[in-house]
């Protein structure tokens, strides 16, 4: 029954020397799963039943895993495989009837498969069980031998709490089970190895096979060779074990801290979580491990996350959630966290606390993070984060509530390192709070002191309860393009004028239900130190520009048509002595400089101190301005040419309106316009008149 997964076909052909009858073959399916049983006679309940698929092969030669399912069972059995990855697997069946067992063997991207069915006869007295009791404190090496060779008879039985400070090592097929709320604790200078072999589990259990009959195993030591191989844990997760935070059926201490490698292991039927590893601990796998009919997964720092394979089985358990626990992801090489290659899950990674990024972090695709409340991820000076999410299969960070004012603080960027980057990346409801170093809440955050910066490509910024991105002054968005901004309560973006170019034409930028529909430009000043022009691009489908401190340039502007500029009120607008201005609309697409609030008087206007003749407003729209008094030109007015400097504009085709003062007001002769200014632009409700004159 040979199936083809996938073909991923990279050809390389090099010819060198070669005659034309070279060529390459295509790859064949060369396995053949040969399933089996060991067991002779009749098979009755209680009995052990032993699988084998040893005489499967591969023609090619090559090497391939097993992977072995119950595919049918009677009605009310709840008997599992044990040992599923190896080529003699074991169930003892607890009903009477027939068990369908499907063998599958896989390599590089092809598999095969055979199945067999037993037929379970009624069993009337139980097999008899032996032990060999632990009963006090392991202090000097001991080694664990396979006493019985029925898996239903416990080769061990552990009375009570027992503390292992010396090396313990356990060979393959050894059944260790536990009086009930009692646990194993792995402590300095101790170490637990448990031998490998491929067609044989160690396992710890329960006495009684009940989910949470005993504590669990910890891991407190820090020794290096501490490994679980081939190893299953079941029904522990009791009650909380010494030292932990929460019932477990495997727990890592911090004290030791812990250490452990865990490897083609299974943990099952825990009555709380299956593993947790505290703060400050460590743990890391080889392989994939199976995590099953517990309560709840894993309980995990965010630091430790990566360890936890893209390929591990996650089934049946009754809280579908991995809890990612915030601490200092500070490791030598880059952190990995990648979604679970088995998509029929509906799994949830919840994260609680801040996550501070000291190294580097990537995420890959499809990943989903809901964020507990006020919850943080801060990215330092010293790390950097990727995202690289894809259009089918983006990354998502929600809420663990969705909440209006956002449920979670949001992503802080400290880093100056080029590689900070979110592509296809969403994120949902955060903005509560106000984030460490910042003034405004903002899902996304910026940090002008270290020079933060970022890049932004099709994300999607949703529900905060602030800003969408916040760039301080000092900041740089590097690139950003293709972002779409809904339904957040402040505006969809804040940043510095000497950011604003990096919009470029802003054709890919989507604002909707913000509490500023565009972007908001902070009090700054726009200065290009090689003085070249900076071009500032209109905003589409209604968006704008919100001014919120007064702006300044310092050197050359080009506005395209269709820009609007909302300023808060009393702030100005002002055309510094080395800069210029060059806002040239359309008749149909007019520059517009107005009021946040349409009301007479409400911004101060726009000051000239420029005396380039490049300085143009054409088919502008200068309303609702004219505050106060404007500085250096001694009068109020909708636009001011301050004598000082010499100042120079043209302005044609242009409408003054709705100001407090005059429409436009010279402070002295030093000041230059063109002759026709009041006959080729329209002046209308200006309070002291149209012009004031020198």
């Amino acid at each position: 029954m040979k199936t083809k997964l996938f073909t991923l076909s990279i050809l390389f052909l090099m010819f060198i020397g070669c005659s034309d009858d070279d060529h390459s073959e295509i790859p064949k399916n060369t396995l053949e799963a040969d399933a089996s049983i060991e067991n002779q006679g009749d098979i009755f309940t209680g009995q052990a039943v032993i699988l084998n698929g040893s005489k499967s092969l591969d023609k090619a030669g090559k090497p391939f895993q097993y992977l072995w399912s119950l595919k049918a069972k009677p009605s009310g059995s709840l008997t599992e495989l044990t040992e599923e990855t190896t080529a003699q697997p074991k169930f003892t069946p607890d009903k009477a009837g027939n068990y369908s067992v499907e063998l599958k063997i896989f390599n590089d991207g092809f598999y095969d498969t055979d199945a067999l069915v037993v037929l379970v006869k009624k069993q009337n007295t139980p097999p008899v069980q032996e032990t060999i009791l632990i009963s006090e404190n392991i202090t000097e090496r001991r080694h664990l031998a396979n006493v019985f060779d029925d898996p239903n008879k416990f080769d061990y039985l552990v009375t009570g709490d027992i503390h292992v400070t010396a090396l313990l090592t356990i060979d393959p097929n050894v059944v260790i089970a536990f009086e009930e709320n009692t646990a194993m604790y792995i402590d300095n200078p101790g170490a637990i190895i448990t031998t490998a072999a491929a067609s044989s589990f160690i396992t710890f259990t329960g006495k009684n096979k009940v989910p949470g009959y005993w504590k669990g195993l910890i891991i407190n030591s820090n020794n290096p060779l501490n490994k679980l191989d081939r190893t299953t844990i079941e029904y522990g997760g009791g009650a909380i074990a010494q030292g932990m935070e929460v019932a477990t059926s495997l727990g890592i201490d911090n004290e030791g801290p812990g250490h452990l490698n865990l490897v083609s292991s299974i943990i099952q039927h825990s009555a709380s979580y299956a593993m947790a590893v505290e703060v400050g601990a460590k743990w890391n796998t080889e392989s994939f491990n199976v995590y099953r009919d517990n309560n709840k997964i894993i309980r995990v720092p965010a630091s430790q996350l990566g360890v936890v394979s893209a390929l591990s089985q996650i089934h049946n358990n009754e809280v579908n959630i991995i809890e990612v626990i915030g601490d200092r992801i500070y490791n030598t090489e880059e952190t990995v966290w990648s979604n679970l290659y088995d998509s029929t899950v509906d799994l949830k990674y919840i994260v609680e606390g801040k996550i501070e990024v000291v190294s580097g972090l990537r995420i890959l695709e499809g990943l989903e993070l809901y964020m507990d409340r006020d919850s943080e991820i801060n990215i330092t000076k010293r790390g950097y984060m990727v995202a690289l999410g894809s259009n089918q299969h983006p990354i998502k960070f929600r809420g663990k509530e969705a909440t209006d004012g956002g449920y979670w603080k949001g992503i802080s960027i400290m880093s100056d390192d080029m590689r900070n980057e979110l592509d296809n990346v969403e994120i949902y409801h955060a903005g509560s709070e106000v984030m460490d170093g910042f003034q405004n809440r903002t899902a996304i955050g910026m940090a002008g002191a270290n020079e933060a910066k970022l890049k932004v490509f099709s994300s999607k910024i949703v529900a905060s309860g602030g800003n969408g991105i916040y760039v301080e002054n000092g900041a740089e968005l590097v690139h950003i393009d293709f972002v779409k901004f809904h339904d957040n309560q402040g505006p969809a973006m804040s940043m510095s004028a000497n950011q604003v170019k990096k919009l470029r034409d802003g054709a890919g930028m989507e604002f909707m239900g913000n509490g500023h529909n565009g972007v908001e430009i902070i009090g700054s000043t726009l200065f290009n130190p090689d003085g070249s022009e900076t071009v500032w691009p209109a905003l589409h489908f209604g968006a704008s520009y919100l001014v919120s401190g007064n702006l300044g340039v310092q050197s050359g502007l080009k506005i395209l048509p269709g820009a609007i500029f909302k300023f808060a009120e009393d702030k100005m607008f002002g055309v510094f002595p080395n800069g210029y201005l060059i806002a040239q609309g359309i008749a149909n697409k007019k520059i517009v400089f107005t009021g946040a609030n349409a009301s007479k008087g409400f911004w101060n206007g726009i000051r000239i101190q420029s005396d380039s003749a490049k300085n143009l407003m054409d088919h502008t729209e200068v309303l609702y301005a004219g505050k106060t008094e404007m500085p250096g030109v001694s009068k109020i007015a909708s636009i001011g040419l301050d004598g000082d400097y010499m100042a120079n504009l043209t302005l044609k085709n242009s409408t003054i309106a709705h100001g407090h003062g005059y429409g436009i007001a010279f402070e002295n002769r030093n000041t230059s316009i063109n002759p026709d200014f009041n006959m080729v632009n329209l002046f209308e409700d200006l309070s002291l008149g149209d012009i004031s004159l020198p």
